[in-house]
Formats: C-alpha cells, sequence, structure tokens
C-alpha cells in the first residue's frame, strides 16, 4: 500500500487532512463545485427579500404571494440534499441513480415549481389541487420509476406562463433558458466526467432564479426588459452553448486525488 508522504509514519492524519481526503477532486475544481452549490443554497434567500420588500405590490398581482415563502424554502432544503448526495457519492455522477437524497432533492424542486402556480393563481381551488396532485404524481411516478421530466415540465412551464402573465416581465422566459443550460452541461459532466462542468450544472440553477427575482423588482418598480432583448440574449446563449459543446465533449475526465 502507498504511504500518505503528507503524514509522517505512525502519526495519525490532521483533521484538515482527512476531510480533505473525503472529496476526491483536486483543491481547484473542489473550491469551484463547492462555491457553485453555496450559491445555489443561498440564492432562494434573495427571493425571500424580494418578496418581503415588494409585497404590498405583489399582494396586488398574485393571489397568495406568501407561498412564494414556500417556494424559496423548498429550494433551499433541496439544494442541501443535492449538495449532501454529490458529497456522498465524492463528486463523480455515474448518473442519477434512485436515492433517498436524490428522490428528496427533485421532489422538493417540483413543489417549489407547484408553490409558485398556487401564489399566482390560488384564488380557485382547483388550481391548488391540480398542483398539488402534480407534486403528489411526482414523487409517485418517481418511486415507481416511471419517467419524471413530463410533469417537471408541465408544472415548470404553468409557473413560467402565470408569474409572466401576472407581472408582466418577458425577462421571466430566461428562467427556461436556464432549463436548457442545466440539462446541457449536466449532459456534458455526464459523457466526460469532467467536474468543472458540475460546478456549472449547479450555478446555472440559481442563475434561473435570479429571472423570477429580477422580474418581481422590476415590476414592482415599473421597469422591464423588453421582447427583443429577452429573445436576442436567449439567442445568444442557446447558440453559443451548441457552438462550445463539440469542444467542451473533448475535455478530459477530472482525476481523481491520490489517495494513500
Amino acid at each position: 500500500m502507498t504511504q500518505d508522504i503528507s503524514t509522517p509514519v505512525g502519526q495519525a492524519p490532521a483533521p484538515w487532512q482527512r476531510i480533505s481526503q473525503e472529496i476526491d477532486l483536486p483543491t481547484p475544481t473542489a473550491v469551484w463545485v463547492l462555491t457553485a452549490h453555496v450559491l445555489t443554497i443561498l440564492s432562494p434567500v434573495l427571493l425571500i427579500a424580494v418578496v418581503a420588500s415588494n409585497r404590498g405590490y405583489l399582494d396586488r398581482v398574485l393571489d397568495r404571494p406568501e407561498l412564494l415563502y414556500v417556494s424559496a424554502v423548498a429550494l433551499i432544503v433541496a439544494s442541501v440534499c443535492e449538495s449532501a448526495q454529490n458529497t456522498l457519492d465524492k463528486w463523480y455522477l455515474v448518473g442519477t441513480p434512485p436515492s433517498l437524497l436524490d428522490f428528496l432533492f427533485n421532489s422538493l424542486v417540483v413543489l417549489s415549481l407547484a408553490s409558485n402556480v398556487i401564489a399566482v393563481a390560488g384564488a380557485n381551488g382547483w388550481v391548488w389541487a391540480i398542483a398539488l396532485a402534480g407534486a403528489f404524481a411526482f414523487s409517485l411516478t418517481y418511486l415507481m420509476g416511471w419517467p419524471t421530466p413530463p410533469i417537471q415540465a408541465v408544472l415548470g412551464l404553468a409557473s413560467a406562463y402565470l408569474l409572466y402573465r401576472a407581472l408582466s416581465q418577458p425577462v421571466i422566459i430566461l428562467g427556461l433558458t436556464s432549463v436548457f443550460l442545466t440539462l446541457y452541461f449536466l449532459d456534458i459532466l455526464l459523457r466526460t466526467r469532467q467536474q468543472v462542468m458540475h460546478g456549472f450544472v449547479a450555478l446555472i440553477n440559481a442563475v434561473g432564479l435570479m429571472a423570477t427575482v429580477i422580474a418581481i423588482a422590476w415590476s414592482a418598480n415599473h421597469e422591464a426588459m423588453s421582447w427583443p432583448v429577452v429573445i436576442g440574449l436567449a439567442f445568444v446563449i442557446v447558440g453559443g452553448a451548441l457552438v462550445l459543446r463539440p469542444n467542451l465533449l473533448r475535455l478530459p475526465a477530472t482525476p481523481h486525488k491520490q489517495q494513500p
């Protein structure tokens, strides 16, 4: 067995050494991935802040704006579950095998989308029934091993459409662009095992939430980004990602750190 040269023979490794050995990534990559996950966990706090500071306005344009707090908390807990899952599997994703943490992460994300739907149109009882049934159906579908993306897609589109209708902010559509980018970087991560892409997967989720935060702030202050600008940005983002894809797919896999 190879002896760890960083620890003298017969001496137990220091706590920081043991912790470092648990993070099976080169240090710069680990710092990048950890930072992206921290930002993802903290970004819903901005949603809570913007809702609180514009609550009077939201009370006029949304049916149940307080449920945006539920949406934000669900995303915070979901991000913690996802970070814990990645830590337990040594940061190396080999797919998305069913697990308790993965189940909680995805179910909470869907619950957040359902909360957005009810926050906008919760005056109608049937909206509550459909949104909560969708969240329950997602969890059941996951546990049964059936395809879950259709349920996520329907609730995601409903959330984006209703928020746009209530706030009249085209920037909401850029949140849908973040869904494309999340799947884009996740696909490259799984194909290459290059963990720098892991950081982008996490960070894009935080950036996508910012579309809702900005939409609320702008709507309350009677500001807006025009449709041509939004469409132009979406075109540049998606087009640039597709152009870069062949080069990104040639990235080498992130090496494991040498273990004793």
